[in-house]
């Protein structure tokens, strides 16, 4: 218990010291600037996607924008007498309810088709309100194999139309869309389907797999809600590993750059638990941060987005099987992987202030080595170098390799975690030879 009581003496004072470094209060001011302003950023710039996207037409209704197109099109007819179909597309608009969603698409079918047949058909129709008879027609008539699908299960399931089958219709069409091979976001179209026909099993209209997108890929036009906004938080992660290798590539060098080693060398401490205490300092810092980041963006997110839709569950694909899971465990999971990052940059940035007399030269040379890796790999994986998944740099993201994202083909989990763990040990084997051996 005393050998603990005297090493974490030595953390704290690592961390005083940190503390009083102008740079580094500098640095954690940054990061908590980054923590509060995060969610309100995220809603300046949802609310300004918003109000670009707005017009007269997004204050109608989709009722009132049929009658509006109805209309024009009406007008565009009249004025072209030598139009082919010209009577029958106009009986087809007179037959429109503006009303009912299928109709809207019974019109758009009939308009633009070359068969005067399927224009008297779509007309007879509508005529009679007969969305059964307009799914057999597709059923018989549709090219499409995703259409089929879409109609003959509606069909069989007694899926009409209306605001209280808004939620089943958008999800079938979507399983349509996958059935043509089309993905959605960063789902593959077999992920689409899979998991299109879990929800429709278990009754699930809503998940939140949709959401975990980067964030250039957001949909910025659409409001956004709790889990739009939380399931970013772990792409920014990546600005907390700017910070630690800042800290870490001089929590070392800055004791010989400005002469304080010899005092800390007095002490009856051996040089190996010195190093420890400095390399702990920096690891535990950089998931304090990262707990930060995550206990204060909740409630922030929640006051200004809501929570509404807190509960839904998060569903993935995952050896041919769909997995349901609280978001908050998806959530959580995606934050340790990703830690995993910072923590490979920290060690690396540890390493080479270990190494290194200078504090700027020890964070500049960090950063170059950072910076390299993913062009680096990029290169290795476009002339098809396969010994480039043994490199520290193709295994640092094991989120997208979790994901079977990863550019190498076969390239597990459970391989990038040895491949880690083996640089991480060779790095602090470096720091520690470089550091125990050093002459003051």
């Amino acid at each position: 218990m005393d050998r603990l009581d005297k090493f974490f003496a030595l953390v704290k004072n690592e961390y005083i010291k940190i503390y009083k470094k102008t740079s580094s209060r500098i640095l954690l001011v940054i990061f908590l600037a980054v923590c509060l302003c995060f969610a309100p950023l995220m809603k300046l710039i949802n609310n300004s996607g918003i109000k670009d996207y707005a017009s007269e037409s997004m204050d109608m209704s989709d009722s009132e924008r049929l009658a509006n197109s109805l209309k024009d099109k009406k007008r565009e007819i009249e004025n072209s007498p030598d139009m082919p179909l010209r009577e029958e597309r106009l009986a087809l608009i007179e037959a429109v309810d503006t009303d009912s969603d299928w109709q809207a698409g019974a019109y758009r079918q009939g308009m633009y088709t070359d068969s005067k047949r399927e224009v008297q058909t779509m007309t007879m129709l509508c005529k009679t309100d007969d969305w059964r008879g307009f799914c057999k027609y597709n059923i018989d008539n549709s090219e499409s194999k995703g259409d089929k699908w879409v109609y003959k299960y509606k069909l069989e399931h007694d899926i009409g139309y209306g605001e209280e089958f808004n939620e089943k219709n958008a999800l079938l069409f979507k399983i349509g869309s996958a059935l043509e091979g089309n993905e959605y976001g960063s789902q593959s179209a077999e992920e689409v389907v899979a998991i299109g026909m879990y929800q429709l099993e278990h009754e699930i209209y809503d998940n939140t797999s949709d959401k975990n997108v980067p964030l250039l890929d957001m949909d910025h036009y659409e409001p956004f809600d709790f889990w739009d906004v939380m399931l970013k938080i772990p792409y920014v992660e990546s600005f907390i590993g700017i910070i630690m290798l800042m800290i870490a590539g001089g929590i070392v060098a800055s004791e010989f750059s400005q002469s304080t080693i010899k005092f800390l060398l007095i002490s009856p401490v051996q040089r190996s638990k010195i190093l420890a205490a400095k390399y702990f300092t920096v690891i535990s810092l950089g998931f304090l941060m990262m707990l930060m980041m995550f206990l204060i963006n909740i409630p922030m997110v929640g006051l200004l987005f809501g929570f509404k839709g807190i509960s839904l569950p998060y569903l993935s694909l995952v050896d041919g099987e769909v997995v349901a899971q609280s978001t908050f465990v998806f959530l959580i999971k995606n934050f340790m992987l990703k830690s995993v990052q910072v923590m490979i940059t920290t060690t690396l940035a540890f390493m080479i202030s270990s190494l290194m007399r200078s504090t700027g030269l020890a964070i500049v040379a960090g950063f170059i080595l950072n910076s390299i890796g993913t062009p680096l790999i990029a290169i290795m994986v476009t002339f098809k170098m396969d010994w480039g998944r043994y490199l520290i740099f193709a295994n640092t993201d094991l989120q997208t390799i979790y994901n079977g994202a990863s550019p190498f083909p076969q390239h597990s989990l459970g391989f990038a975690v040895v491949v880690v763990i083996a640089h991480m040990a060779v790095f602090l084997l470096t720091a520690w030879d470089g550091f125990t051996r050093r002459s003051v």
